[in-house]
């Protein structure tokens, strides 16, 4: 395609906007001479230094969508953007058809015919696969015409569609995997010795990845609020101490003590369940990284308004880029910081995140100076009498 398409488009604007300027009135004539001469430079482009390749791959990554015909309607040019809009996958399926070829684009076949009649652009609303499409068709000279393309969903319908289709595939993976882990262990009591280590292969794997989807659902649950109950007033030592609890065997293996420093009780305002969860992720994220014989510190104490919750590890710490790393989705850590086995989906830190977000706390981790790594969460303090 030859570049002056591009260059006859802008020009032909021009020359519109000229014609307007005329029928102001003389007084308004000397506001837009400034206007004139800024869209005049703005005209004046080194087309003749820029090769027309270049110039169509910097369109290529416009976040709005562009689509370039020549008078007989085919398609010359379109950019990614347009691409993903109208549902196709390759260049070379649209490029070089009709513009009524494309199912999804034959609506504007008949606004491109009616814009031959006008000098100005014409818009159109329109969906495709029940996505809201805006269009705006911009004749040029010869009859070319550029198309503009732009989605009408709002962030929030867009997240609510990524939420919807995470849980759904989380939901369907389940149950295969499931399937997958009783296959193996009856491979397990009927293949050969030498064999029976790819079987536990398949029977660890597969559990990592129900884990992994079941833990994927849990955290979209978690982004839409749907899992949390009413807020309840909540000791932040007794929560601390049960999630504790619920982890002692595992902390016992690895003779692992806990040091609690609490001076004074304090209290909290949120979903215990929820909280719970993620007090159980953070002290059982210390415990795999803590040396055998080791203690686990964990101070508790009241900073301003605010209560800070200290969970102190002695393992060998984080690297300074794992600081907030460590909280994305599907991160796992240097396997070399632990001996303990366990399989990890790289969500637990993620979820534990979100709780504690949707509970109005907030949550980091840095090294201590004197080696091991710390997860600090701060809470709004209430009162005791409420």
């Amino acid at each position: 395609m030859k570049m002056k398409t591009l260059q006859e488009v802008l020009l032909f604007l021009h020359q519109k906007w000229k014609i307007k300027v005329k029928h102001f009135s003389q007084s308004k004539e000397k506001k837009f001479e400034v206007d004139k001469n800024k869209y005049k430079r703005t005209i004046d482009f080194p087309f003749d230094k820029i090769r027309p390749q270049e110039m169509l791959s910097w369109l290529d990554y416009s976040s709005q969508g562009w689509i370039i015909l020549s008078s007989d309607l085919t398609i010359k040019f379109i950019n990614k953007k347009a691409l993903s809009l109208i549902r196709f996958i390759k260049y070379k399926d649209v490029i070089g058809k009709a513009i009524n070829d494309i199912n999804e684009l034959e609506l504007l076949r008949n606004k491109i015919l009616y814009s031959r009649k006008k000098d100005f652009p014409v818009s159109i609303d329109f969906t495709i696969a029940g996505e809201p499409i805006w269009a705006n068709i911009v004749r040029g000279s010869k009859k070319n015409y550029l198309i503009l393309l732009e989605s009408k969903l709002s962030i929030e319908s867009i997240k609510k569609r990524q939420n919807q289709l995470i849980n759904d595939v989380s939901h369907e993976l389940k149950t295969p995997l499931t399937s997958l882990i009783l296959i193996g262990e009856r491979l397990e009591a009927v293949v050969s010795k030498k064999d029976r280590y790819l079987v536990k292969r398949l029977k660890k794997e597969s559990k990592r990845l129900r884990k992994m989807a079941e833990e994927t659902l849990e955290l979209s649950k978690l982004e839409s609020s749907e899992s949390f109950n009413k807020n309840k007033k909540i000791s932040i030592s007794d929560l601390v101490m049960e999630s504790w609890q619920t982890l002692k065997p595992l902390a016992d293996k690895k003779n692992i003590k806990i040091n609690l420093f609490i001076p004074t009780k304090y209290y909290i305002s949120g979903d215990i369940e929820n909280l719970k969860r993620a007090f159980i992720n953070i002290l059982d994220n210390s415990i795999r990284y803590s040396p055998t014989n080791e203690e686990i510190q964990i101070e508790i104490f009241k900073r301003d308004s605010s209560v800070v919750i200290r969970v102190r590890d002695k393992g060998i710490g984080l690297e300074e880029n794992e600081y907030n790393d460590i909280f994305s989705r599907f991160y796992r850590g240097d396997p070399s910081r632990t001996k303990f086995k366990k399989s990890g989906s790289g969500l637990g830190l993620s979820i534990t995140k979100k709780i504690i977000n949707n509970n109005k706390g907030f949550i980091k981790a840095f090294n201590h100076k004197d080696g091991g790594a710390i997860v600090e969460t701060i809470f709004p303090c209430i009162n005791t009498d409420i």
